[in-house]
């Protein structure tokens, strides 16, 4: 039999039974009624004497609107425009060339040249042809439903920020001070999702985290704790520089003077001394060298206060200090967010809105101050009617498995559990007869270690109770590490300051690659006020890192299906780099099941092009990870449960395809290799493909009053699941809420089996991710995603952070985000990164909780 071969996507299944049947509130809204007008497609194109100017969508959607103004005898219908290249209407206009209109003062000027627009009809869709073509999933039809719901904001909307996701739309009175010159956003998101049940409008709140607005040097001081503007008066020498280029980089201002007026420039660079920065400038007679200190003081009048700080660059070479600066409000962060301080904690205060506070806000925003669904003109002349409640869909709540340990059971039916009342020991616990600690900061930690060591015991673990200690520094972080390998500790305890990345990065790569000793890194402020809580989770990541299984879930699915044959469940995942950050590499995780509980996992991990959206190196990872399963089992698997996370629905059928592809091929090397010939592979495993996915934006409520189903939380209890009205007309998914979740409204999970050779029904699908929820081995309640693919995606970050050899990476490391070719891919070695990258040989062991 060929398997893991991809006919395209597998059929729907009939929906579960399983479990007990309730009603949900979403945050999507039904189209009662489909456009009834026939939609005219037409390319614009914006030109000045042939050339293409760059026309961002503020100014494009300005330039249109303007169009149809002044000309209302050829625009008998308002088009719903994109900002970019397309429009609709609902009537049929003349395609042609028109001059363009940008304000009462006249035709607008780019570079002194007039500029028009042309409008060329490139398709006709029938009132029909829209109904239909959206429920087939035709891309087509559903961009240009979502370009006419979104017209009406789009034109009310315009910050920076909206010209980079404009399918949400922020507004900067609902905002929240971050700290170091951050700031936090709240936006409406909203798309056209064709569903079993007809069109549906998903509406969310949606958070964003921008650079504040306002004068730039504020923004710097902010940033970087600079209590005075001297202070920016450096040198390409200065260990601020780079930092500060890469801030600013990308960043869009206006200079004094005349800056409401100005155009928005981007930032491309920085100088140092900006005032005494040369340029020439134009003469009556011949060009004269100046200083733009001179120029502003002669042209505007405008003596400049620090002409030794830095300034700012645009593309064209244009030279601005910062002191004359302004920074746009409303852009948003390019880069990650700072680990400093308590931003990330003041921005989950910010963003977590309980679920009844977050379904309001979500009705408020289709009301006429936001998306105006029932005013829009746009939607009325589409003949588009929009149901302002939002729908109420069936669901089931699944039973929840029970969770097994040493010796005793527990219920799970509000998705935690707790381990230390009563008094609970791991399934498998681990040893550590020596370990050592060694701790970075002044503090006494000795009653820390104390709690530590008792809460370890307490589980199971048979560990010393005399550790080696050591006082060290981050200056002499490698001579102790040294000095403690020759004890050969089954594991080292690392106590680190608040802020120690370039620590915690020495004891990672010196326990991962050069000893293979497991390490945990704590902090000091979790330590200092550590509590019995706390001290139980570092013990379990620590059975865990010394191989040891905390708890099994016990659930028919996994103690009779799962086992009845051989089966790996396998999680697969790609980290990208950061925003803005160039020549490094995505990196590729792979890790797979080895035991018949799914709780012990090998792993493969390769770096490969950075933002490819398919696993270029999948036939090798699975061929490692099949041979791990053969040693421990001396067997190979005959089933596949293959869960991949971060798939974009546009390329499901593309990455699935290639990845299937690739599986095969592993299952034929290890039919045919040679080297251990009683090691081949006798029958091909069957394969079922799942896309998890998690960046959506649907959402689950407890209806009103429904006490049973509502969690402590507000949200629905775990174990939601919604396989009908609210799903795919095209593919076989489903959403499971799986967390009862602790803050904020919880997101569940979209499942979407792609390809099945084991005929699971959709009960042995649903059971099956749901009972993989709780086997996370540092957590004790369950999880928003199969385990497998949380440790996929984990793996994915701490292999990126930390298994590449900066000794092999030599100049490509110094050089990163120093690109700036128009595709940094092409710049990425990507095979000298997997020669820099290390294996780690400690798997099954957990090294990466």
């Amino acid at each position: 039999m060929t398997t893991a071969v991809y006919r395209g996507p597998a059929r729907r299944q009939e929906p579960g039974r399983e479990g007990a049947p309730l009603g949900v509130v979403t945050n999507t809204f039904k189209v009662l009624r489909v456009p009834r007008a026939d939609w005219y497609h037409y390319d614009v194109f914006v030109k000045t004497d042939g050339k293409t100017p760059t026309i961002g969508r503020r100014r494009g959607h300005q330039l249109i609107y303007n169009l149809q103004l002044s000309q209302p005898q050829v625009f008998t219908s308002q088009g719903a425009y994109d900002g970019k290249k397309n429009i609709y209407f609902s009537r049929s206009i003349p395609s042609g060339v028109y001059d363009a209109v940008e304000d009462e003062r006249g035709p607008p000027q780019a570079g002194g040249v007039k500029l028009q627009i042309k409008l060329t009809q490139v398709a006709k869709f029938s009132a029909q042809d829209v109904v239909k073509y959206a429920q087939e999933g035709k891309q087509d039809v559903i961009n240009m439903l979502q370009i006419v719901l979104r017209q009406l904001p789009n034109i009310k909307f315009h910050t920076p920020a909206h010209q980079r996701n404009y399918r949400v739309f922020y507004m900067e009175e609902n905002k929240s001070e971050l700290g170091l010159g951050l700031e936090a956003w709240r936006g409406i998101f909203q798309s056209v999702r064709p569903t079993l049940a007809g069109l549906t409008i998903n509406v969310d709140i949606s958070t964003g985290v921008m650079y504040r607005g306002g004068d730039l040097p504020t923004l710097l001081m902010q940033r970087f704790d600079i209590r005075n503007l001297r202070h920016l008066e450096l040198g390409k020498d200065s260990p601020l520089w780079s930092k500060i280029r890469q801030f600013l980089r990308g960043l869009l201002i206006t200079w004094r003077p005349n800056q409401e007026r100005r155009r928005p420039e981007v930032i491309d660079g920085i100088v140092e001394r900006a005032g005494l920065f040369v340029f020439e400038k134009k003469g009556e007679v011949a060009p004269e060298q100046m200083t733009v200190e001179t120029y502003y003081k002669q042209t505007h009048n405008i003596q400049l206060a620090y002409p030794r700080s830095i300034g700012v660059k645009n593309k064209k070479g244009t030279v601005v200090p910062i002191e004359l600066c302004f920074v746009l409000p409303g852009q948003l962060l390019k880069g990650k967010l700072p680990e400093v301080g308590d931003i990330s904690r003041k921005l989950l205060d910010f963003a977590n809105r309980k679920p009844h506070l977050r379904l309001n806000e979500i009705k408020a925003g289709i009301s006429p101050k936001t998306l105006s669904y029932g005013e829009a003109n746009f939607v009325r002349e589409s003949g588009m009617q929009i149901d302002l409640e939002p729908s109420t869909v069936g669901a089931r709540r699944l039973p929840a498995p029970r969770i097994r340990f040493h010796g005793s059971e527990v219920e799970t039916n509000t998705g935690s559990w707790n381990m230390a009342r009563p008094q609970r020991m791991v399934f498998q616990p681990a040893t550590a007869p020596h370990w050592v600690a060694i701790s970075f900061v002044q503090q006494d930690v000795t009653p820390f270690i104390r709690l530590l060591l008792q809460c370890l015991r307490a589980l199971g673990l048979t560990v010393s109770d005399n550790p080696t200690f050591q006082q060290a520094t981050g200056q002499n972080a490698m001579p102790t590490l040294s000095k403690v390998a020759g004890e050969k500790p089954s594991f080292v305890l690392a106590i680190l300051p608040e802020s120690a990345a370039e620590i915690r990065t020495l004891v990672k790569q010196w326990g991962d690659m050069m000893q293979t000793i497991p390490t945990q890194c704590c902090r000091i402020d979790k330590c200092r006020n550590a509590n019995n809580q706390y001290c139980n989770n570092v013990a379990l990541k620590i059975n865990a890192k010394l191989g040891g299984v905390n708890s099994v879930p016990q659930a028919p699915v996994m103690s009779e299906w799962l086992v009845r044959v051989p089966t790996m469940v396998v999680g697969a995942d790609i980290g990208h780099p950061g925003p803005g950050v160039q020549n490094r590499p995505s990196v590729a995780a792979l890790v797979g099941s080895v035991d018949q509980h799914a709780s012990r996992y090998t792993y493969a991990a390769r770096a490969q092009k950075p933002r490819q959206e398919r696993i270029e190196d999948l036939a090798v990872m699975m061929t490692e990870i099949l041979k791990d399963f053969w040693g421990r089992s001396r067997v190979y698997p005959e089933r596949i449960i293959f869960f991949r996370d971060g798939v974009s629905e546009g390329e499901f059928d593309k990455v699935a395809q290639a990845e299937l592809e690739q599986i095969r091929s592993a299952f034929n090397y290890l039919a045919a290799q040679e080297e251990e010939p009683h090691a081949k592979m006798k029958k091909m495993p069957t394969v079922t493909y799942i896309v998890v996915g998690k960046r959506h934006h649907i959402r689950f409520f407890p209806r009103q009053g429904d006490q049973m189903n509502t969690s402590k939380s507000g949200n629905c209890q775990p174990g939601l699941v919604v396989d009908s009205e609210m799903t795919s007309p095209i593919y076989f998914d489903y959403f499971l809420q799986s967390q009862a979740g602790l803050q904020g409204t919880s997101r569940p999970s979209h499942y979407t089996v792609l390809h099945d050779e084991n005929s699971m029904t959709s009960d042995m699908l649903q059971a099956l991710s749901f009972a993989l929820c709780h086997v996370y081995a540092s957590a004790t309640s369950s999880v928003s995603i199969p385990t497998p693919v949380y440790y996929a995606d984990k793996l994915c970050a701490h292999v990126g952070a930390y298994h590449f050899n900066p000794g092999v990476l030599g100049s490509a490391l110094a050089s990163e985000g120093a690109t700036t070719t128009s595709n940094p891919e092409d710049s990425v070695d990507v095979a000298l990164w997997n020669k820099a990258l290390g294996r780690c040989k400690m798997r099954p062991k957990l090294f990466f909780l």
